[in-house]
């Protein structure tokens, strides 16, 4: 408990003279954000070895990627719309096989969105488990 006072204690003193939201912001971010070549490899090591197990939930996994996604981008690397529905479609485990190849059949080249893909998967797991409840 001592520890986490102090660490609170280390938190509000660098943002206690801030006047604005966005000075607060950017203390924090300078404080917590690192953008060094270290942390992008870390981060994008990361998501291209996720993948997502028959037992995780896709809203986890999806979370747990839009996470990553919003790392990359503070540390200054952005990910491209149509490289995000990739990465999700190639990390969706071999039982999605079948979605996946749907899903890019009726895709025009670099047309493929992120929100188009999660709903297809999100429609994918619904499906299953209504399947599963009969």
């Amino acid at each position: 408990m001592e520890k986490l006072e102090k660490k609170t204690y280390s938190v509000l003193s660098s943002v206690l003279e801030k006047k604005t939201a966005k000075e607060i912001w950017d203390a924090l971010m300078k404080l917590y954000e690192i953008k060094s070549l270290h942390t992008r490899i870390f981060l994008k090591r990361k998501l291209y070895t996720l993948w997502m197990s028959e037992s995780t939930s896709v809203t986890d996994y999806i979370n747990n990627m839009n996470t990553l996604f919003s790392q990359l981008t503070a540390s200054d690397y952005k990910i491209v719309e149509n490289e995000r529905a990739e990465l999700l479609l190639q990390s969706l485990p071999d039982s999605y096989d079948q979605l996946i190849i749907n899903i890019t059949n009726n895709n025009i080249a670099d047309h493929l969105t992120f929100d188009d893909v999660v709903d297809a998967i999100l429609e994918e797991e619904s499906r299953r488990k209504n399947k599963e409840d009969r």
